[in-house]
């Protein structure tokens, strides 16, 4: 079905798991039992092939597929849009910036900033990883972003993420080829960014600089699940993941062909929290932040989810494609990191996590570069701007250039520039052109600023995937479907050409996924 592709690209979010295993069964965590668990279809007739149409409801809470009771009983994926309609006060003092004494963050300070915002998103994150029957997204005023009910499953909201395989993680374990989906969550700060864009209806965003600009102390979170794409495999596929998190997932499981939904077992890997703090980065205005699952770690679900690192700049100053660069002093990684998660990390070392996308197929000239680190997490970031009059993101995610065909993707494919193509064509390395997406911007500052583009203050979610989706359920009904969400992994057809996370090309190999084609053809 898939093969040789080797990457995500990041974001930040905030949703943990939250269902433990009731008996075999998926449930509420009452211990009934409820009979074991199966990656059986659970509806008999399979998804209809994604159209070329958005709902035009803004808030779809998901794809409309609900699991039959005999498989899972638990509670159901709510929508929280109720945005804040006003700032809240300043924050005085917060937790991370007492962490540090009040001044910048630094390579030598970030673990200790870290741990003051895991603490600061603890009680909620925590609800939601143990006891997910008894989280309110409402009450505990965490938000959600409109438009993307058509992707989102039922049980966690999650969305698709990106595709992964042995060749990625040497070393590890791993044994099958897995899926990520992510979900993200505005704290009541944040969320009044998403009032100021998208208003009460979420039907005219009003699209100023200024709107898109959060405030100081918002915190955005999202959490990364993995599932295993083999259906006869739902566990025991990856030695890493033993203890974390049990999520299930109501999805199309990509090996069948097409494929029906399934409750699948997926497991929380990586939580990303960002937080906006001027006086710690002055540069760029923002920290982010990403912890990953270890299993050797001490105590509970969230307990063992450790830090990575932290990034709060680009690294202008860093060529890190010279032979001995100099160190990073604005990405500080965690030396006790579990080897799976530092095996993804970005161009020189930035940060970036196993569900970022930070490593790609490209192509430089006539080269071609496997599982080549080409992201960071705020290089990925930094892109975020929508062209009002050109209803679209000027520059992709990763580093590439334009490609303006309609319906094609926005960067140019490589070797034929057709969209079947296995590679980005790419910048060189530390040249003038890549170095575009390496630079310290305010999230003011758009980072094609000639080309009339409102900057999205570093949440590419606006402009990569919710202002493209808004467009097209209204105005838009004639473009083609947004990029990032075209190729839906829940039961299409065929194969998904293009992450659906970052957009990045997944190479196709005819015949991979039929009965008789070997799974390792894919890697």
């Amino acid at each position: 079905m898939r093969a040789s592709w080797r990457g995500i690209a990041g974001f930040t979010l905030a949703m943990v798991m939250g269902c433990v295993l009731g008996g075999a069964g998926f449930g509420t965590g009452t211990g009934a039992e409820r009979g074991p668990l199966s990656t059986e279809v659970l509806q008999a007739k399979p998804l209809a092939p994604a159209e070329d149409v958005v709902p035009s409801d803004p808030f779809l809470a998901s794809n409309g597929l609900t699991p039959p009771v005999s498989q899972y009983t638990g509670p159901m994926f709510i929508l929280s849009h109720e945005w804040p309609t006003e700032a809240l006060p300043a924050m005085k003092d917060p937790p991370w910036q007492q962490a540090i004494g009040g001044g910048a963050i630094n390579t030598q300070n970030a673990l200790a900033y870290v741990a003051a915002l895991k603490q600061y998103v603890s009680a909620n994150a925590r609800l939601l990883l143990l006891d997910y029957a008894h989280w309110d997204a409402a009450k505990a005023r965490w938000y959600n972003e409109p438009w993307l009910g058509s992707a989102r499953e039922g049980i966690h909201g999650t969305y698709p993420g990106g595709q992964f395989g042995p060749s990625v993680f040497p070393g590890t374990g791993l044994k099958a080829i897995f899926d990520t989906h992510v979900v993200t969550y505005y704290d009541e700060r944040a969320a009044y960014s998403l009032y100021k864009v998208w208003g009460a209806k979420a039907m005219t965003p009003d699209l100023k600089t200024e709107n898109f600009q959060f405030e100081e102390g918002s915190v955005i979170v999202k959490a990364a699940v993995f599932v295993a794409d083999d259906p006869v495999a739902q566990k025991d596929w990856w030695p890493v993941t033993d203890g974390a998190a049990l999520w299930p997932i109501y999805r199309g499981i990509p090996e069948q062909w097409p494929g029906s939904p399934a409750v699948l077992k997926s497991y929380v890997m990586q939580f990303d929290i960002i937080v906006k703090d001027r006086v710690a980065s002055p540069k760029t205005g923002w920290v982010f932040g990403t912890l990953v699952y270890d299993r050797k770690a001490a105590g509970d679900a969230w307990d063992k989810m450790i830090p990575l690192g932290a990034m709060w700049g680009n690294d202008p100053g860093v060529d890190s494609s010279q032979k001995n660069p100099p160190p990073l002093q604005e990405t500080w990684i965690n030396p006790a990191a579990p080897k799976y998660a530092t095996e993804t990390l970005g161009w020189g070392g930035r940060l970036a996590g196993p569900n970022d996308g930070a490593r790609n197929d490209i192509e430089v000239g006539k080269k071609e570069m496997e599982n080549r680190a080409d992201s960071s997490c705020m290089s990925c970031h930094g892109p975020a701007e929508w062209q009002p009059a050109q209803h679209r993101q000027v520059s992709f995610l990763l580093p590439s250039y334009e490609n303006s065909q309609p319906g094609a993707p926005p960067y140019k494919t490589c070797p034929k520039g057709k969209p079947g193509d296995g590679e980005i064509c790419s910048p060189a390395p530390g040249s003038a052109e890549w170095m575009r997406w390496f630079q310290d911007r305010l999230g003011s500052e758009a980072q094609d600023a000639d080309s009339g583009s409102v900057a999205a203050d570093y949440d590419m979610v606006f402009t990569f995937k919710t202002l493209p989706m808004w467009w097209k359920a209204t105005d838009g009904k004639d473009a083609a479907m947004p990029f990032a969400l075209r190729t839906l992994r829940h039961g299409t057809e065929g194969p998904a050409q293009f992450n659906e996370y970052n957009g990045a090309p997944l190479k196709v190999i005819p015949g991979a996924g039929t009965p008789g084609v070997p799974k390792g053809i894919h890697w």
